[in-house]
């Protein structure tokens, strides 16, 4: 910025008329400040509820999902293990049923 233009915005800033003192003006900035804050921190939809606990606290949310995924493969192993047992009973009746009646 040149100068001139520096002299001339000095000049017309001077001549605005503060209508409130800058205590007034210091308070409204904190209040603005704290409603966005709140807004933050209390999001309006559920999603944005996980977005922020999952921002403030990483190193759990990693631990959950680790967790999560385990249980799921254990669960998964353990329903194959029992239809595959359910699958030899089953043949094993037929078998049992087939020989009964020769």
């Amino acid at each position: 910025m040149r100068s001139n233009d520096k002299k001339y915005l000095k000049k017309a800033l001077d001549q605005i008329e503060v209508q409130s003192s800058s205590s007034d003006f210091e308070q409204r900035i904190y209040q603005d400040w704290q409603r966005t804050v709140t807004k933050v921190e209390k999001p309006s939809n559920r999603f944005s509820e996980v977005l922020v606990l999952l921002k403030l606290h990483p190193k759990r949310v990693t631990f959950l999902l680790i967790a999560l995924v385990i249980t799921s493969a254990l669960l998964t192993q353990k329903l194959l293990v029992n239809s595959q047992d359910d699958e030899l009973r089953r043949i094993d009746a037929l078998s049992e049923l087939s020989l009964s009646t020769i």
